[in-house]
Parts: C-alpha cells; sequence; structure tokens
C-alpha cells in the first residue's frame, strides 16, 4: 500500500511539475501577447505584417515581423532597443525587462517563419 501511494505521489509530483513548465512558456507568451495586443498591434497589426489599422497615415509602414529578413541578426536586442529608444515614426515605451522579454517571446513564436540563423 505504501508503495502504491509512493507511485501516486511520484506520478503526481512529475505531472505537477511538467504543467507548471509548460504553463510558465504560455504565461509568458500570454504575457507577451498582451503588450503586443497593447502597444504594437495598432501599427504592426494582429498579424504582425507592418498593416495594422494606424499604419497607413504613417510615413512607410511598420516593420513587418513576418519578413524572415527581420529575424536575422541580433533580433533579440534590435526589438529590445526599438521598444527602449523609439525608432523613426515608432515612440519609445517605458517598458520594464520583464514586459519587453514576454513582447520578444510572444513575436518569436507567433511571426518567425522558416528563418535560418
Amino acid at each position: 500500500m505504501k508503495k502504491l501511494l509512493a507511485c501516486v505521489l511520484a506520478v503526481l509530483f512529475t505531472g505537477t511539475a511538467s504543467l507548471r513548465a509548460e504553463s510558465d512558456a504560455g504565461g509568458e507568451y500570454g504575457i507577451g501577447k498582451q503588450f503586443y495586443q497593447d502597444k504594437c498591434r495598432f501599427c504592426h497589426g494582429i498579424k504582425g505584417n507592418g498593416k495594422g489599422p494606424a499604419s497607413e497615415p504613417l510615413l512607410g509602414h511598420p516593420v513587418d515581423f513576418t519578413d524572415p529578413g527581420f529575424w536575422r541578426n541580433s533580433v533579440d536586442k534590435k526589438i529590445a532597443d526599438t521598444i527602449k529608444n523609439g525608432k523613426e515614426m515608432m515612440p519609445a515605451f517605458d517598458l520594464k525587462q520583464d514586459a519587453i522579454k514576454a513582447i520578444t517571446y510572444y513575436m518569436s513564436h507567433t511571426f518567425k517563419k522558416n528563418v535560418k540563423e
């Protein structure tokens, strides 16, 4: 009986640890998605293609995150620098590093397609 209880507890613990790891990744994705929708979607679009509802009047279009060229060369740093400092028509945003990391995580898991690094 004790062995059975120990096995059940071991399985429950392992399952809980696995679910926690998945929810952490999903949590960062969800947090990043929320920040993207609140701060980026209006110009960059829900699909990340630079065709958001506010993109038409801008000089040129916002960056297209679905373009494989965007994802080459230190993209995490490029995203963080642009969020912190702004670029051309894009204003700077005062976000904590965790928020920037979550946005980057969301973007890379949503818009990055078949890019060879």
